[in-house]
């Protein structure tokens, strides 16, 4: 592997360790690229909303899962539509390609990505 990819997912993991120690209550959910668990040449964006050792709520089958470790529960905007952790369960941290900051696209969006947390997702 090049040194680049290595300092690249060096510092990712450290940057996941790290926004997964932070209390809860100040937490804030984090855009993502990733590579499609079913077809790695396709990447995908979605938010993180649980990190290993997290418990979620999956609202479609109403149970309550612990994410494992080496492993991010994401979802999409449109929960009926999109091919996300309620489609395929919880990824693989080595997946995670970047973090997203600003949309781009269409113009009259310009800026920078918003991120609040969704309380109710979470289970404490």
């Amino acid at each position: 592997m090049t040194k680049n990819f290595l300092q690249f997912r060096w510092m990712t993991m450290h940057w996941l360790k790290k926004f997964a120690s932070r209390s809860t209550s100040s937490r804030t959910v984090t855009w993502m690229v990733f590579r499609s668990p079913s077809n790695h040449k396709q990447k995908n964006v979605k938010r993180i909303t649980a990190l290993p050792g997290d418990w979620i709520n999956i609202s479609s089958s109403f149970d309550t899962v612990m994410i494992p470790e080496g492993r991010c529960w994401v979802e999409g905007d449109n929960p009926a539509c999109s091919m996300d952790s309620r489609s395929f369960g919880p990824i693989p941290l080595g997946l995670v390609c970047g973090r997203v900051t600003h949309v781009v696209w269409p113009p009259h969006r310009i800026g920078k990505v918003d991120r609040k947390i969704t309380e109710h997702r979470l289970s404490f």
